[in-house]
């Protein structure tokens, strides 16, 4: 059942027949819920490929919410979109390759986060021998960086289909952070990005992506 607050006039909440209304973003946001089981025998050609590029990109991204969460959640500031819709949008747009059916994520343009918060000039990503180090360049500088910027990291390993995620890591003032892997990652494949959140959470970089490992 739907509520309405503020009287009469004012917004519905829950719902009313086949619609659903709700808060997102500080707006009423309302959808008509669906009560269909769409079996995509039944869909065109390129419905079948939307489908599939959504099924690519969410496989990849529902693991490492809370690291999108950090990325993404500024670019969701006065809209009626959340973090997820825009990353997973942003990531259907631009990393995957191939035609329907053999769509596959293209890791060199996965983006984990996306700002204006300065990236570094450089950086990168090397095996150690119990695990992982990410380094960058870092001067004090007017170009909207600071000391207490944080890093956000993901690390990808996609034979074994898991993920490592840092979120709120060392200070952008340490220029390196070493992560510790279980020995059975140390041969496997990762795929390595990098990013920058400020301390206050109101800023994040665009994330870079430092390469493949092993």
């Amino acid at each position: 059942m739907g509520k309405l607050i503020n009287g009469p006039q004012g917004q519905v909440i829950g719902l009313v027949g086949n619609t659903i209304s709700y808060m997102l973003n500080k707006q009423n946001v309302a959808r008509i819920k669906s009560s269909r089981i769409i079996s995509l025998k039944n869909l065109s050609p390129l419905q079948q490929a939307n489908c599939q590029k959504l099924s690519v990109i969410s496989s990849f991204l529902n693991d490492i919410l809370p690291l999108l969460k950090a990325g993404f959640a500024n670019k969701a500031l006065g809209t009626t979109k959340n973090y997820h819709n825009i990353a997973v949008s942003y990531n259907i747009l631009n990393a995957l390759k191939g035609d329907f059916p053999y769509l596959e994520i293209e890791y060199s343009k996965i983006t984990i986060s996306a700002g204006e918060l300065p990236m570094p000039h450089s950086a990168t990503a090397i095996m150690a021998d119990s695990g992982l180090e990410i380094s960058w360049l870092y001067t004090h500088s007017d170009d909207g960086s600071c000391d207490n910027d944080q890093t956000i990291i993901l690390l990808h390993l996609p034979d074994i289909e898991e993920s490592i995620s840092i979120v709120y890591g060392v200070e952008r003032r340490m220029k390196k952070q070493f992560i510790e892997l279980p020995e059975e990652y140390l041969g496997a494949r990762i795929e390595c990005y990098l990013s920058f959140v400020s301390a206050d959470r109101k800023l994040v970089s665009t994330s870079k992506y430092l390469g493949r490992l092993n």
